[in-house]
């Protein structure tokens, strides 16, 4: 393979990686968010919202999902520039706290608006693409997480092994 089919082999990762990155993060404020709802009572809340975004049109839906997602989207893409032009810092936070609020609220509100997106045609196009493309991104990083997870396991069993015999060695010590 020449030079560009391997750039381009890697940005394709690089892509996977960060778009499972992201759905990683949404399924793990998806499930935070649920142990937060059990603590109000989010089903009769929720099911209060879903009759009033049933009676509303589907590009209204739209609009309650989309705003929110384009202002979580361009602010994360703001906290880039902003880490690129060295405020380092600032980045970082405001990427984090964007992606983790963004996140929880964009959930829910897809939770909500689901049914009434799916009845746009071209929005189930583009949801199914998704779809897709997120099993192939679990298929191309798939050997990648495999030798990580057993370079993990393999740290893991050293770092403890480690641990075995410098608490053992202190106990013998202290007899």
């Amino acid at each position: 393979m020449d030079r560009r089919g391997n750039l381009q082999q890697a940005l394709l990762l690089l892509l996977a990686l960060a778009f499972l990155f992201e759905t990683w993060i949404w399924d793990r404020v998806a499930a935070a968010a649920q142990r937060l709802a059990a603590l109000v009572r989010w089903a009769e809340i929720r099911a209060a919202l879903m009759r009033v975004v049933d009676r509303l049109p589907a590009w209204a839906a739209l609009l309650l999902f989309g705003v929110p997602f384009i202002v979580a989207e361009g602010g994360s893409f703001v906290c880039v520039v902003l880490t690129a032009m060295g405020h380092v810092v600032a980045g970082v936070v405001g990427y984090a706290l964007i992606k983790l609020l963004g996140f929880g609220l964009l959930a829910a509100i897809f939770d909500l608006t689901r049914a009434k997106l799916m009845t746009l045609p071209w929005f189930v196009i583009v949801y199914d693409k998704a779809l897709i493309f997120h099993h192939f991104a679990l298929t191309l990083i798939a050997p990648y997480r495999a030798a990580a997870k057993k370079l993990a396991g393999e740290l893991f069993a050293r770092a403890r092994a480690l641990w075995t015999r410098r608490t053992a060695g202190a106990n013998e010590e202290a007899r």
